[in-house]
């Protein structure tokens, strides 16, 4: 896709060459539609006039506008601050600093000459009111000195200029046709136009080089008296293969096709269609990233949910080889030592009669261990149709899910978008991770950025575990209802798990009881044993005493699971 061109110094300089109108006109009225953005409604030249100012860190601009400007209800501080002071003066003056993003906007006042500074800096970007003995009276976004000590923003303190601004370089504006060609002769007819040249941003650095090669010093000098002459034939860039407007530009661009370039009345006009165009595409991928970050996670915890399903599918399928296990202990269990762990026995069902190795529990007796295998055999028996019909349910919930990112990947309508979000919201896909930026991760995490992770049982039950002490502690005094199941691994250390029962906890099938088990096993320091003992019990016969480290806990009522490894 083709790069977005930027409001840089140029076309800033263009947009306000055609606002000078605005100069000797009254300030009329001034509102604050959003947190990064001013509109002076200006009467000038007997017309009503809408002036532009926004510090969006992705869209910071100054340019006139013909749409209407909403009212807040009540108006922001810095609003405020505006209407009392420069609300009602006169516009003396509107220019650059330089060649540089920064724009002062003098106002006449009956108290002096009050001065709005739009600095047009990327995330940089503020708005700053001085009043006229150059201290600052307000600003936009307020800087402490510990976000910045190069340069704070506080009332009362001294305006001074960015310290971005370097002195060095020339404005172009102010170069004479000599100092045009010393530049040229001294870089060999190859200038780094960066390097010389004050505000000069990469894409019209670009578009001076093609005019280099293609028209020489002479071309430069004469593009360059289009500038200050203020020739302007403006124009917007629309992609054909997107539709996209990439932006707009104050001369026809020779750096990209001619037919992607259509012409417009104004700079100011071509701008105001480029940021409309932009910001609302902006607005549809901050909605598809919204809606696509959980949508991917969604599939993710099906993807792991199916893969769990089938093993626990494959597990079943050795029903009749447990079987086979528990008949072999009752007729060979004898033969073996007290406290073996190992019988081996010859599989009759076999021809060859090849012997097995049957693991055992050294501290059961053969008719335990041979019960045991038994009842895993039932278990997997019964557990086939319920885990056959949850994995049908799920695999189709999957694909739905893939047609639903597949839908979203590739919508370019905004409506579409929110029309599938509803629906995401709806099934209920979109409460599984909440979509916030990194930096507010922590804050709006469900877990407050504890270590806890989320599993799904092959039961449907969600089944968290802690990942460190104070996960453990957040875990069970934080997330933990009283009726949900809390497990852990009777001797060692090992983490917290809950199972979550929406309050019933008695139909929790013992598989997910086992799953949970098998988590706890695998999340403490006895991972690597047989044979792991696993308590369990409810949430509300659990506590921490007072004073006790992170983690620690004290627990009643419990049952125990053995989970053989």
């Amino acid at each position: 896709m083709s790069k977005l061109i930027p409001f840089d110094s140029l076309n800033l300089y263009a947009v306000l060459t055609e606002c000078q109108l605005l100069v000797g006109g009254r300030i009329q009225d001034i509102r604050q539609p959003d947190a990064h953005t001013v509109v002076l409604f200006v009467y000038a030249q007997r017309a009503e006039h809408r002036l532009l100012l926004s510090i969006d860190p992705q869209h910071a601009r100054l340019h006139k506008i013909t749409s209407k400007v909403p009212n807040a209800p009540v108006p922001p501080p810095f609003c405020q601050s505006l209407r009392k002071h420069i609300e009602g003066g006169f516009i003396k003056s509107l220019h650059m600093v330089g060649f540089d993003r920064v724009v002062e906007i003098a106002v006449q006042t009956r108290e002096g000459i009050y001065t709005l500074i739009a600095e047009l800096m990327g995330k940089h970007s503020n708005l700053i009111l001085v009043d006229p003995g150059g201290l600052i009276q307000s600003a936009l976004k307020w800087v402490s000195p510990r976000q910045s000590s190069v340069r704070p923003i506080r009332s009362g303190e001294r305006y001074q200029l960015p310290p971005t601004r370097v002195e060095t370089l020339k404005n172009p504006l102010l170069m004479t046709e000599s100092d045009w060609r010393e530049l040229w002769h001294l870089s060999d007819g190859k200038p780094d136009w960066q390097a010389h040249l004050e505000g000069l941003s990469r894409f019209t650095a670009q578009e001076l080089d093609l005019v280099a090669q293609q028209e020489g010093i002479e071309g430069v000098i004469r593009w360059m008296e289009r500038l200050r002459r203020a020739e302007w034939q403006p124009i917007v860039v629309r992609d054909p293969a997107t539709h996209r407007l990439l932006g707009a530009y104050p001369l026809p661009l020779r750096q990209l096709p001619v037919d992607w370039q259509h012409p417009r009345s104004t700079v100011n006009l071509a701008w105001e269609q480029a940021f409309v165009d932009r910001i609302s595409h902006a607005g549809q991928e901050h909605l598809r990233s919204s809606l696509l970050t959980p949508l991917r996670r969604a599939l993710q915890s099906r993807a792991r949910a199916l893969k769990e399903l089938e093993q626990a599918l494959t597990e079943g399928q050795k029903a009749d080889r447990w079987q086979l296990f528990g008949a072999l202990i009752l007729a060979y269990g004898h033969t073996v030592e007290p406290s073996s762990t190992l019988l081996k026995a010859p599989d009759y069902t076999q021809p060859e009669m090849p012997l097995v190795e049957i693991r055992l529990d050294p501290d059961r007796t053969p008719a335990e261990n041979a019960e045991r295998y038994f009842q895993k055999a039932r278990r997997a028996r019964e557990n086939q149709s319920l885990l056959q019909s949850r994995y049908a349910s799920l695999q189709e919930e999957y694909h739905l899910l893939q047609s639903f990112v597949a839908r979203a990947e590739q919508s370019t309508q905004t409506e579409e978008l929110k029309r599938l979000y509803a629906e995401a919201q709806e099934r209920g896909w979109l409460r599984e991770v909440q979509s916030v930026s990194p930096a507010r991760r922590a804050e709006q995490d469900p877990f407050e950025g504890h270590k806890i992770r989320v599993h799904l049982s092959p039961d449907g039950y969600q089944v968290l575990v802690g990942e460190n002490a104070q996960a453990n502690d957040y875990l069970l005094t934080r997330v933990a209802r009283p009726n949900d199941w809390w497990l852990h691994v009777r001797t060692g250390t090992g983490a917290h798990v809950i199972i979550r029962t929406n309050n019933q906890p008695q139909r929790v099938p013992r598989s997910t009881l086992e799953f949970a088990g098998r988590l706890a096993v695998k999340h403490s320091t006895d991972r690597h044993a047989h044979t792991v003992e696993v308590d369990y019990t409810l949430r509300k016969y659990v506590r921490k005493p007072k004073g006790a480290p992170s983690g620690f806990a004290l627990y009643t009522h419990e049952k125990t699971l053995r989970i053989t490894q």
